[in-house]
């Protein structure tokens, strides 16, 4: 899946590895305590480079439903661009 945030790669975005639900929970654990270690595993389980990885674990959201960028509290979608700000949003959790 290719995902894009006009905030961050307003032209390119990036190809998306398709997350299991098991791993959508331990990827958000991860990152949540450690947002290192989520670039490190990402780029060891699905071989991605580190900007990809970065780009992804940058945009897991710290709280379900909230936007990262604006605190927009109405998120519905797993994969969703914020209506507010426009911000991509991994909304896992």
């Amino acid at each position: 899946m290719k995902i894009q945030c006009p905030k961050c790669l307003p032209i390119e975005g990036i190809e998306c590895p398709d997350f299991s639900t098991s791993e959508k929970s331990k990827l958000s654990e991860i990152v949540k305590n450690n947002p290192m270690k989520g670039v490190m595993y990402l780029r060891e389980q699905h071989v991605l480079s580190h900007h990809d990885a970065k780009y992804i674990v940058m945009h897991i959201n710290e709280k379900n439903g909230h936007c990262n960028r604006c605190n927009f509290d109405n998120l519905t979608g797993e994969y969703i661009n914020c209506p507010k700000c426009g911000a991509f949003n991994f909304n896992w959790m």
